[in-house]
């Protein structure tokens, strides 16, 4: 097998690898972090490999992902810890894509958004209900006409994609790389578009997890002193899909150097009463 082969078997495998440890007894939570792994190199994709690990989460959504060497150390590393990891297709033609990894829940590929691997969905499956989570790398603010374009094009794009596959349980996660509309400090950088693209995921039934639980806090995720801090890493909810019980941003990777972003940490607790209407049931 070459070392294209089992790239290509780590992006789309289905199933879990041999070293996959099994939560004991049903699943009742998604703990799902999300992190801006910022086109890591090899040494530090090892690192942030590790921080990932310490976390315990089950559920991960990585962005600003790359098929370079660094990308392809995470994949590796995470399969052999017994995650199962999912892009869409397209990721060799790219230069940025976004994975979903999961450890104890089945990940089903979700009808993949043709138009940029940015994005990748996951139909994640327990005993008590199934939730569609879809992991989001939105084209960054380069504050020029074409990147406003560029960006515009995409969240257009990418609202038709999720009101196709929209269900009931529903959650988007990553770097959107939009703020919220009434967002401190006031970013003028950010066009009406993003804003609308922001307020148009609220619109298709989603919930802001950390502004649901911190009405008046005021965490950034990405802190720069010539730009503005910004909030740009989001987890958005559906009622459907269970409780919001944790969503808060971890600075670690910031002050570790392991990434730009602050890694958002959530908890949604799952109800067995919640089965999602896509075609799976509990089981």
């Amino acid at each position: 097998m070459t070392d294209d082969d089992a790239w290509q078997g780590m992006l789309f495998g289905a199933t879990s690898g041999e070293g996959e440890t099994a939560e004991d007894g049903p699943v009742d939570e998604l703990r799902l972090c999300a992190l801006n792994v910022n086109s890591p190199n090899r040494s530090r994709a090892q690192r942030i490999v590790n921080w990932l690990l310490a976390t315990k989460s089950n559920t991960l959504v990585l962005t600003e992902m790359q098929p370079s060497n660094g990308g392809r150390h995470i994949l590796a590393c995470l399969q052999a810890e017994g995650f199962t990891t999912t892009c869409t297709p397209g990721w060799k033609d790219t230069r940025y894509l976004a994975a979903v990894a999961t450890r104890g829940v089945e990940a089903v590929p979700v009808q993949p958004a043709g138009f940029d691997p940015r994005v990748a969905a996951v139909d994640l499956i327990t005993d008590a209900t199934t939730v569609r989570l879809v992991g989001l790398y939105g084209p960054a603010n380069g504050m020029t006409a074409e990147s406003g374009h560029r960006r515009r094009e995409f969240q257009s794009r990418f609202l038709d994609y999720l009101a196709e596959i929209n269900n009931s349980a529903l959650c988007v996660v990553g770097d959107l790389n939009v703020v919220e509309p009434d967002h401190r400090p006031h970013l003028p950088a950010f066009e009406d578009h993003d804003y609308a693209f922001y307020t148009g995921l609220l619109a298709l039934g989603l919930r802001d997890a950390y502004r649901d639980l911190n009405p008046s806090g005021g965490d950034h995720s990405w802190i720069n002193p010539r730009f503005g801090s910004q909030r740009l890493d989001h987890s958005l909810v559906s009622v459907g899909a269970g409780e919001i019980r944790v969503c808060a941003y971890d600075h670690t990777t910031r002050s570790d150097e392991l990434s730009d972003h602050a890694a958002l940490l959530t908890t949604i607790g799952l109800r067995a009463d919640r089965a999602a209407t896509n075609g799976h049931r509990p089981r």
